[in-house]
């Protein structure tokens, strides 16, 4: 054992004083502490000797805090917090080596002693923490809970560290047992490795270790170069002012740790693993239980990417312009991005990225001039498909900047009536 002082308690959501004697830290808070890695929402794992369900509602209650029972019977229960998350588990050994044994990772396998700063490491973690690599406790544990393979990758990412070559090995051969793991952890590990900085490599070897076939069947070599040259792009990103809109989170209520991952940056990288087509695409993310805006922002960047690349080959005229505005929204940022990805030249961005940061722009934020209820009740017409045709209308001539405000727009109405109740003479 040895003795050390790493936390900082003051971060604590709970009391260290209203844990039991005998209470061990688990799991990722102490490797991050041992590394010295802070984060914003601070996830802590105990394992307590006894009565775990119990403490956890009492503590619940004392703090105010979320509660949810994660496993009757091993008894495991979790409490949220607005910027944590603490879970506690009952030791279901003998010993507390009993518990670290069944781990995923030897450097997830380290204890601390919270009363008396006793650390506990019986399988190496700390070693592996020393040579910056991670290594399997046992292929059986990664087997037991096939999600451990793709956390390695995680993992790897976030910490930059390397993962063994025997880990790999193991990984390789148990690959095809993710398909037994629920979708919406998939969805999590997936989405925490796409939001670390430098993915990248580990992303690679993921793919190429048989990983993200089981969830992610149309990646290819081919789109693992385009993951690569996209965070590049993102790592030297040209246009500064686009950054807040590509880093916040786009999750109306966001949990613990939501920020970090749920971006369109993120997202944009979730484009380029996902089928090029915007219906297969949705039909992968479904299946991993995405969001319904995380799907309809990829199927947006799915369609830009597929009509919109070789008009930027050359600078865009107005009207060209003002219909890649309203195909983007408030996810041109990621298009961006992507687009510089894909070899558009920087100097076509620039105008269009002016146009987009300025809420005044007439092409990149057009005003509606009118609405099919304006035409209704201005001009006396049935509501029908030739109120729409007439709208389309409008909206060609406001792109080309043959009108400009709602007076033009009602008098190129009338003259398009006009026009179709004239007779025509041979």
């Amino acid at each position: 054992m040895v003795v050390i002082q790493p936390f900082d308690f003051s971060r604590w959501p709970i009391a260290v004083s209203d844990l039991p004697p005998d209470t061990y830290l688990v799991g990722g808070a102490v490797r991050d502490a041992l590394l010295g890695r802070t984060t914003l929402y601070p996830d802590l794992d105990f394992i307590v000797p006894r009565n775990a369900i119990a403490l956890a509602k009492e503590l619940a209650d004392r703090y105010k805090a979320g509660l949810v029972v994660l496993d009757r019977e091993r008894g495991i229960a979790r409490l949220v917090f607005a910027k944590a998350t603490v879970d506690i588990a009952q030791q279901h050994g003998k010993t507390l080596l009993t518990d670290l044994s069944d781990r995923d990772f030897r450097l997830n396998a380290i204890a601390y002693d919270i009363h008396h700063h006793h650390l506990i490491d019986p399988l190496g973690g700390l070693l592996d923490l020393q040579r910056h690599q991670i290594h399997y406790v046992a292929p059986e544990n990664l087997a037991a809970d096939p999600l451990r393979l793709l956390r390695a990758y995680r993992q790897a990412a976030q910490l930059q560290f390397t993962i063994t070559p025997e880990t790999r090995q193991v990984i390789q051969t148990l690959a095809p047992q993710l398909r037994r793991v629920a979708p919406e952890r998939v969805r999590v590990e997936l989405s925490y490795l796409l939001s670390a900085v430098e993915s990248a490599p580990h992303v690679t070897l993921a793919f190429r270790d048989g990983v993200l076939a089981v969830w992610l069947p149309s990646v290819t070599e081919e789109r693992i170069t385009h993951y690569h040259v996209l965070e590049s792009t993102l790592a030297n990103f040209p246009f500064p002012a686009l950054w807040p809109a590509l880093t916040t989170s786009i999750a109306t209520t966001p949990a613990p740790g939501e920020p970090q991952r749920r971006t369109l940056a993120a997202l944009a990288k979730l484009t380029c693993l996902v089928n090029a087509s915007d219906r297969q695409a949705a039909e992968e993310l479904t299946a991993l239980t995405y969001t319904t805006d995380e799907i309809r922002i990829v199927q947006v960047l799915c369609r830009l990417l597929s009509h919109w690349l070789v008009p930027l080959e050359q600078p865009l005229n107005r009207e060209q312009a003002f219909y890649l505005f309203r195909a983007a929204g408030s996810h041109f940022p990621a298009f961006v991005a992507l687009a510089l990805s894909r070899g558009i030249p920087k100097e076509h961005l620039v105008p269009l990225v002016k146009a987009w940061l300025d809420p005044k722009d007439a092409i990149a934020h057009p005003p509606q001039l009118v609405r099919g209820a304006d035409l209704v009740e201005q001009f006396h017409l049935s509501p029908g498909p030739r109120v729409g045709e007439l709208l389309r209308a409008v909206e060609v001539a406001q792109a080309r900047g043959e009108i400009r405000d709602r007076p033009q727009a009602l008098a190129y109405v009338a003259q398009l009536l006009k026009s179709a109740t004239e007779p025509r003479h041979r």
